[in-house]
């Protein structure tokens, strides 16, 4: 009787393997990230431009242009967001496969803090580059600060474990397993909306 042994991975294949885990954590982590801060830029320019029309009151006592503008420049940059969004892997269809449920938590976790501690160094510079301008452009860095804070918060504490909860669930159903991502979209939008009022 003759015995198997199973090879044991080389170290290369080992790295090669969780860099891969790193890349498509990471990606995900940060689309996610790019659709919440676009959906609050683009929902602040919204805000912004029934203000200049003095349907509603947000913006304060500014004129006409400056809030017009100001609502353009905001939805410009959250339309960004989300088209750079779209073009990452969450838009190329993309998933982790091949990876043990902790794996892709330890991964997600490690990459939406990371993400929001660099989301935070950004809105430090940004917030520093944009002091003295109206006062719906400063609420948008504000929007930036929250999805890093959120980021850095909600989502390694809820959002991740909700969506292995999404991901592991023993249903057959194929759209059940494709729901983490939503799930982290809601709680990250949540956060960021409850830290920015």
């Amino acid at each position: 009787m003759t015995e198997t042994t199973v090879p044991k991975p080389s170290m290369f294949s080992t790295l090669k393997r969780y860099a891969i885990l790193a890349y498509g954590a990471f990606g995900t982590m940060l689309d996610v990230g790019l659709m919440v801060l676009g959906s609050l830029l683009v929902g602040l320019s919204v805000a912004v431009l029934l203000a200049g029309f003095d349907i509603v009151d947000v913006a304060g006592d500014l004129s006409t242009g400056t809030t017009l503008v100001s609502a353009v420049v905001l939805a410009v940059t959250g339309l960004f967001c989300l088209g750079v969004a779209s073009e990452g892997p969450l838009g190329r269809g993309r998933r982790l496969v091949g990876f043990s449920l902790w794996e892709v938590g330890i991964g997600r976790t490690l990459a939406v803090f990371g993400i929001g501690v660099g989301t935070l160094l950004l809105y430090g510079v940004v917030g520093g580059l944009l002091e003295g301008l109206p006062e719906p452009l400063l609420q948008g860095t504000e929007g930036l600060r929250a999805v890093g804070v959120a980021g850095m918060t909600a989502m390694p504490l809820v959002g991740v474990p909700l969506s292995l909860v999404a991901r592991g669930l023993p249903i057959d159903a194929d759209w059940v397993h494709r729901s983490d991502v939503p799930v982290m979209f809601i709680v990250w939008a949540v956060a960021s909306m409850r830290i920015l009022t």
